[in-house]
């Protein structure tokens, strides 16, 4: 909020002032102090400030007579370095007695960004306040948005060393210097460890804790995060180690093994946004469903739950790693979708390139299962046939 300090001996216009304010819709920017004289005012610019309306006619104490000069001297005062006072950010002022302002115009004019005629009986000097407290805000909140600490966090999958975190980390850059690049690594992830849930527990625990607690060491910044693969079991973990008052920005979720059940509620209610990226070709994602223990396919089919304003499954043509190929368009695929939405710039649009004739390749693998879960040796074969190419997938794309 903006600090304002209306600086006048007259009540009756501060409060027309403030009502003015209020049927603008802008007070809810705005913190207004009141003050009626002179030194009641130095006492709040020992203090930064962001704007101060000042009457010309001041009186130098609560209650004194007011005098052109008083207002001029409290000028002085906040443009001298060698005083304590802070200059606000922008000085308007008023007065009703526009034509005896003459003698102090030029002093006047060199400390003030303008000054308006605050006649009570008139109105058009209420609208061009209103202008330009308006320009002030909308200035304001476009500077705080160059300024404000972003923090964009990513986690990378098994078997892989994420290089997709600095390429996205450098497009990112390439719109916006305000991000610290956070790539949560945790070196290269076997797949047997990743098959065994005890052992996919324990890695699991350990870099969600270390993601929960990155996340709130950036308490208060604008918070982005994606999560690829493995790294969307990670930060599935991290968010349910947050207490409620946590709240991130967006969430991106691609090639997720998660099961297509799993409630990820703890995301969604601590996000303004959380997008499940699919790939209707992930195949893959195919095998940690039906061969890996505890897992599904989320970054297949999405997670069964209904899409909304704070939740979005997508649907893409493509595998596992289609999230860092080239687009149709040429673009990277993460330039295209993610970016945008990374910096804040626009709303996700819909994506959804599935054909409602065609078969998932799951179905017919779901079948099959069913129909050799009692030749045991079969199906040892099959698991380690399969383990194989998973591995060999995860590595090789």
């Amino acid at each position: 909020m903006l600090k304002v300090l209306i600086v006048d001996d007259s009540n009756s216009r501060i409060d027309l002032i403030i009502e003015t304010l209020n049927s603008a819709s802008i007070s809810k920017y705005l913190r207004v102090i009141r003050c009626n004289s002179a030194d009641t005012a130095r006492s709040e610019l020992l203090e930064p400030s962001s704007l101060m309306i000042l009457d010309v006619l001041l009186p130098k104490k609560d209650k004194g007579t007011p005098q052109a000069s008083h207002s001029l001297n409290l000028l002085d005062d906040i443009n001298n370095p060698s005083k304590p006072f802070i200059r606000p950010g922008m000085v308007i002022g008023i007065t009703a007695d526009f034509k005896g302002l003459a003698s102090h115009r030029n002093k006047f004019s060199e400390s003030a960004s303008i000054v308006l005629d605050g006649n009570l009986n008139e109105t058009d000097w209420l609208y061009d306040l209103v202008r330009h407290v308006s320009t002030l805000i909308d200035s304001t909140q476009k500077t705080q948005r160059l300024l404000v600490d972003q923090v964009l966090i990513s986690v990378h999958g098994i078997r892989t060393y994420g290089q997709w975190q600095a390429a996205l980390a450098d497009d990112i850059k390439k719109y916006s210097r305000s991000f610290e690049h956070i790539e949560v690594k945790y070196g290269y992830f076997d797949i047997l460890c990743f098959y065994l849930p005890s052992t996919r527990a324990k890695k699991v625990k350990q870099l969600g804790e270390r993601v929960s607690r990155i996340i709130k060491s950036h308490d208060g910044k604008r918070i982005c995060l994606v999560g690829h693969s493995f790294g969307t079991i990670i930060l599935k973990y991290a968010f349910d180690q947050l207490d409620n008052e946590t709240k991130v920005d967006n969430v991106i979720l691609c090639g997720s093994p998660l099961h297509e059940s799993t409630c990820i509620d703890n995301i969604i209610s601590k996000s303004s946004l959380t997008i499940n990226e699919c790939g209707l070709n992930d195949n893959v994602l195919l095998l940690s469903k039906y061969l890996v223990p505890q897992l599904g396919y989320a970054g297949r089919v999405g997670f069964y739950m209904e899409n909304s304003s704070a939740f979005l499954n997508r649907y893409h043509e493509g595998g596992h790693s289609l999230y860092f190929e080239k687009t149709i368009s040429d673009q990277n695929f993460y330039e295209e979708n993610w970016t945008s939405i990374i910096l804040g710039n626009s709303a996700p649009i819909r994506i959804d390139s599935r054909k409602s004739s065609a078969r998932d390749i799951s179905e017919i693998l779901s079948k099959a299962a069913s129909s050799i879960k009692d030749y045991r040796y079969l199906g040892a074969f099959a698991s380690i046939a399969a383990l194989g190419y998973l591995a060999f997938k995860l590595t090789y794309g």
